[in-house]
């Protein structure tokens, strides 16, 4: 296997040894824009980690998508569901072409038994990605369709540290994601650009406005 660079904090704790280990019981796959990386109800065989581009966690109930998470390059996909049983509770897609880390899950398991550095590393990991999600989905459904678009759009920022990053999802995905319509993110896209917080040339979106969108968010 080529030289893997594992940027995650939870790999910090591994010893050389482990990381071989790990490393030899993995496989890389790449996966096509759009293309399941984790199929919903599909066997819980290997831990899967983002190595570049973006990806998306869906959860589907009674034949209705919600998107609970935007996961960026360097991150582990699907880890809070990769424990409790045998069948994963969510799909994963690429919103980008990606490559990712296929890690064997009973290596992965036989490590966090043998490593406990490892083991809360992993733990943490879980803790803070459980945190924010709840914390986005709580945040999305107390605010209007206009501050939880605005912050939507910003956590975007904060994820790309960019001003001007390319949108990764449709509008369709954005009001999955948000839990509005999607004439609702149509309409409210269409008033941030015409009121001058937001610029949109293609796919690529500009926030020209920070404060004044921080500002809705606090007020909506």
């Amino acid at each position: 296997m080529r030289n893997i660079d594992l940027k995650h904090p939870a790999f910090y704790s591994l010893s050389l040894s482990d990381r071989e280990y790990l490393l030899r019981n993995s496989a890389i796959l790449p996966f096509a824009k759009n293309e399941i990386i984790i199929k919903q109800g599909s066997f819980i065989t290997h831990i899967y980690y983002l190595l570049s581009g973006m990806a998306k966690e869906d959860y589907t109930i009674r034949n209705q998508n919600n998107t609970i998470r935007v996961v960026p390059e360097q991150r582990f996909i699907g880890l809070l569901y990769s424990f409790p049983g045998r069948h994963f509770e969510i799909r994963a897609t690429a919103v980008t072409n990606c490559e990712v880390l296929l890690i064997d899950v009973e290596s992965f398991k036989t490590v966090i038994r043998t490593n406990g550095n490892f083991a809360l590393s992993v733990i943490d990991t879980m803790a803070i990605t459980s945190t924010r999600v709840i914390s986005r989905q709580l945040l999305y459904h107390t605010r209007n369709i206009d501050g939880t678009l605005a912050a939507f759009l910003l956590q975007l920022h904060d994820l790309n540290n960019k001003t001007s990053f390319e949108l990764p999802l449709s509008r369709k995905e954005i009001a999955e994601t948000i839990g509005y319509t999607r004439e609702s993110v149509v309409h409210s896209f269409s008033r941030f650009i015409k009121d001058g917080l937001i610029e949109q040339n293609g796919k690529v979106i500009t926030l020209k406005n920070i404060p004044f969108l921080r500002e809705i968010v606090n007020k909506s």
